[in-house]
């Protein structure tokens, strides 16, 4: 599993909701097949809008996970220069440097039938 908290530049909410609308209706096929190609099992994105401006919260799961970002990044599939374009333009990433700032770590994991436990990643 993979999480990171990316902040939105100023000003593209809006055409970062199109963005994810867009992801999820008219390419919907062509992301889906994204995800299989890029190794995941899950890719959810949550948005934070709060003082300090707004953020994304993302969380990729399954084998592909933690390669996701570097794999996209040297990627040439048209979908993928799209997808990656789109995340530079909404949050300024340039894909050419390694990701700013730490992982975030896991600090609790719950799941029904089980105790609350430490994490152990």
């Amino acid at each position: 599993m993979s999480a990171i908290v990316v902040p939105l530049l100023t000003d593209k909410v809006d055409a970062w909701i199109a963005w994810i609308n867009e992801c999820t209706g008219t390419r919907r096929t062509e992301f889906e097949e994204f995800n299989r190609r890029m190794g995941l099992t899950e890719h959810r994105v949550w948005l934070d809008e709060g003082p300090g401006g707004a953020r994304t919260i993302v969380v990729h799961e399954g084998p592909g996970a933690e390669t996701l970002m570097s794999t996209l990044a040297t990627s040439d599939h048209p979908f993928d220069t799209w997808f990656r374009n789109n995340i530079t333009e909404f949050h300024g990433m340039d894909f050419s440097q390694p990701m700013p700032g730490t992982t975030p770590r896991n600090m609790l994991n719950w799941t029904a039938g089980d105790s609350a436990r430490e994490a152990t990643t």
